[in-house]
C-alpha cells in the first residue's frame, strides 16, 4: 500500500522537477551573460558590455524571468527587446512637453508608482501604473540599471501639470524598483465622456455599490460641467477636462461564464477589435489600450468577459439632462498560464445618436 502511494507522489515530483527546474544553459562571451532554461520559462542574467556614446562603454546588469511566449526566443532575439531604448540615450529630449510660462508649480506629487516607456539622455517619459490619466516627463540622466518596461518608484520636484493635455513635467530625485500591483477589488479607471449636440451644462451622478477611491474632478455628490459636442468638459472655475474619471473599490462578482481567451502578446489587436464592436471611437479605445495593454501584454493569455448588468447596476450612472445614446464597456479579465476554453460572448453597441455618453473601465479578477 505504501509503495502505491508512493509511486505518484515520486512521478509528480519528477514531473513538477522538470516543468519549474531550470537548467543552466552556459555562459555567453559578452560580459558574462548566463541562461537557464525550464520548459516553462528561461531565466537570463544579463551582464553585457554596450556602447555608452559619450559616456563610454557600460556593463549592463540585470535578471530577467521570460514567460512561455518568450522560452523559445533567442538569446539575440531576446536581447533586442532589452535593449530597445539604447538608441534614445544618445540623443537629448527638445521637444516642449508643457508649456510652463502660462502652468503653475505644484507641490501634488499625484503619483510615485510609474512604467517606463521612453529614455533619452536628458529625461525619461513614463505612464502611471495606478490608474491615474496622464503622461509623465521626469528631467535627469538616468542610469543603465533601468530599461523601457520597468516598473519603477520615483521621488520628483519642480513639478508642472497640464491638466487640459494630461501631462506632467518635473526633474527627478530617485527612482527605485516598484512592487505595486493592482488591487483585484478595484474597478480601475472608468472614465466618462460627454458628447452633447450642442454646449450644454450637464450634471452626472453615480450611485456605486462599494467605496469610491479617487476621482478627478472631485466628485461632491455628482459632477457638473459645460459639455461641448467634441467632448471637451468645463467645470465651474473654467477648468477643462478630456473626461470625468473614478475608481473604486468593490466586491461585486464578475461574469465569466462568457468572454475570450486572448494569448497576451495579440491583446491589443483583440481589443482593437472589440472595443470596435463594442462602440469606443479611436480616440476612445486609444485610451483604453494606452492603459490596460502594459498589464496584459506580457501575460501567457488573458481570460476576459465584458461586463453587463452585473457592473451597470453596481455603478449606476445617472445624467442630467439624459443622454440619448449611453454606452458602457467595462473589462474584467483574469491572468492564466494555459489556454482557457470559454464560450465566445456576442458584442454589439447601439448607434451613436444625439447626446451620448460613454464611459469605459475595467478590472483585474484573481
Amino acid at each position: 500500500m505504501k509503495k502505491r502511494i508512493l509511486i505518484p507522489i515520486i512521478a509528480a515530483v519528477i514531473l513538477l522537477a522538470v516543468l519549474f527546474m531550470p537548467m543552466s544553459w552556459g555562459t555567453y562571451n559578452d560580459g558574462g551573460t548566463r541562461e537557464w532554461i525550464a520548459l516553462t520559462y528561461k531565466i537570463v542574467s544579463w551582464k553585457r558590455l554596450c556602447d555608452g556614446g559619450e559616456d563610454g562603454p557600460f556593463l549592463y546588469e540585470k535578471t530577467r524571468i521570460y514567460g512561455p511566449a518568450d522560452r523559445n526566443k533567442s538569446i539575440d532575439e531576446l536581447w533586442e527587446r532589452e535593449s530597445a531604448d539604447f538608441g534614445n540615450r544618445s540623443e537629448s529630449y527638445t521637444d516642449e512637453w508643457i508649456e510652463k510660462s502660462d502652468r503653475t508649480k505644484t507641490e501634488n506629487t499625484f503619483v510615485r508608482h510609474v512604467r517606463i516607456t521612453e529614455i533619452y539622455d536628458n529625461c525619461f517619459f513614463a505612464v502611471c501604473v495606478a490608474p491615474m490619466p496622464y503622461q509623465i516627463k521626469l528631467n535627469g540622466k538616468l542610469s543603465y540599471d533601468w530599461c523601457v518596461g520597468d516598473q519603477v518608484s520615483v521621488t520628483y520636484e519642480n513639478i508642472y501639470c497640464d491638466d487640459q493635455t494630461q501631462r506632467i513635467e518635473a526633474d527627478f530625485i530617485t527612482v527605485e524598483p516598484s512592487d505595486f500591483e493592482h488591487n483585484p477589488t478595484v474597478d480601475y479607471k472608468p472614465v466618462i465622456y460627454l458628447y452633447p449636440e450642442e454646449e450644454t451644462k450637464v450634471t452626472v451622478t453615480l450611485d456605486y455599490n462599494g467605496r469610491l477611491t479617487c476621482t478627478y474632478p472631485a466628485y461632491n455628490d455628482g459632477w457638473t460641467v459645460t459639455a461641448a459636442p467634441d467632448g471637451t468638459l468645463t467645470d465651474a472655475s473654467g477648468q477643462i477636462y478630456n473626461y470625468l474619471y473614478w475608481e473604486g473599490e468593490s466586491l461585486t462578482q464578475y461574469d465569466f461564464s462568457k468572454g475570450f481567451c486572448v494569448k497576451g502578446e495579440d491583446t491589443a489587436a483583440f481589443l482593437e477589435d472589440a472595443l470596435e464592436k463594442l462602440g469606443l471611437n479611436r480616440r476612445e479605445a486609444n485610451e483604453f489600450i494606452v492603459f490596460w495593454l502594459p498589464q496584459m501584454e506580457q501575460n501567457a493569455y488573458n481570460v476576459i468577459a465584458f461586463q453587463d448588468t452585473v457592473y451597470t447596476e453596481s455603478a449606476r450612472l445617472e445624467a442630467t439632462p439624459a443622454p440619448d445614446t449611453v454606452i458602457r464597456v467595462f473589462m474584467a479579465y483574469m491572468r492564466s498560464d494555459v489556454y482557457v476554453d470559454i464560450e465566445a460572448q456576442a458584442l454589439s453597441a447601439p448607434q451613436r445618436e444625439g447626446f451620448t455618453l460613454v464611459e469605459w473601465g475595467g478590472t483585474q479578477v484573481q
